[in-house]
């Protein structure tokens, strides 16, 4: 995996595979400092867990994501291809966000507690 520009996203970095990842394969496993609270950067893990990863804090939001946390594993949610950016969907796994999404006008789109 290597972290690098996305142009879906207008100039911030993103993760993208460097190989094939197969649907259901482990392609990652978060490590880091471990929070009892959520950061900007943060990935939630469990019950008040938060890690903040290398590699996590590159992995972008889509509605249409490419993996699943599933506790510390990023695991594949169909087959991926080197080139591919990896994402995954913020609300599927964070309880509560230290950022929530917002349009590009400031107005609030959504968090898991509003669904």
């Amino acid at each position: 995996m290597e972290i690098r520009e996305c142009s879906r996203i207008g100039g911030g970095n993103g993760l993208f595979a460097t190989k094939y990842y197969k649907k259901g394969e482990v392609i990652h496993v978060l490590c880091g400092t471990i929070l009892n609270y959520p950061t900007k950067y943060s990935i939630h893990i469990g019950n008040n867990q938060h890690i903040e990863d290398f590699y996590g804090i590159s992995i972008n939001h889509s509605f249409e994501p490419s993996v699943l946390i599933c506790g510390k594993n990023v695991v594949a949610k169909n087959d991926i291809q080197c080139g591919d950016e990896i994402t995954f969907d913020y609300n599927e796994s964070e309880i509560s966000m230290s950022a929530p999404f917002y349009t590009e006008y400031g107005e609030y789109i959504c968090g898991k507690n509003d669904m």
